[in-house]
């Protein structure tokens, strides 16, 4: 459980860093490292990773869609990680098929069903953000499943390695 909590501070201060790199005013990479926590640490973390996240955005930003909007983003969020995570764990890793699924998952809730849920309380400025919110959606899929490929093809080598020493 030691070991969960001290990779769970890691992928926090990761995301805190993430926030900080802006694409579109309070939009960021701070899911990036929450991306990549879910598939580590599991779905629950990455609940708490993904809501914290966008908050450390929100605030560095200033609040620029008010607090209540980005209470409700940061829940969006958290649900994101959490679908992103099962459906990556559960689906077949044939053709990288777990890869293609979870990102296809994780755009529709990030993009069109966080506006539509944020319709309400935004009304047509819902519209503007489209386009923004998918191109930092999609990078920061895109970026996460990268650092992924490459983290699990470094230790397959490792294991493999390893295996031969033997």
């Amino acid at each position: 459980m030691t070991k969960r909590l001290t990779l769970a501070a890691m992928f926090i201060a990761l995301c805190v860093i993430g926030s900080m790199i802006k694409l579109f005013g309070s939009i960021a990479l701070d899911s990036l490292s929450a991306f990549v926590g879910t598939v580590f640490l599991g779905p629950g973390f990455g609940f708490l990773l993904g809501s914290f996240g966008h908050l450390a955005t929100a605030v560095l930003s200033g609040f620029p869609l008010s607090l209540p909007v980005h209470l409700v983003t940061a829940v969006l969020m958290g649900i994101c990680m959490v679908c992103y995570g099962i459906v990556r764990a559960k689906t077949s890793k044939k053709w990288g098929m777990n890869r293609w699924l979870s990102i296809v998952v994780a755009y529709l809730i990030n993009t069109p069903s966080a506006l539509l849920v944020l319709y309400p309380l935004l009304g047509p400025l819902v519209f503007t953000l489209i386009i923004p919110l998918s191109i930092g959606a999609l990078l920061n899929l895109v970026l996460a499943e990268v650092v992924l490929y490459f983290f699990e093809t470094t230790s397959s080598d490792l294991q493999k390695r390893k295996q031969a020493e033997k």
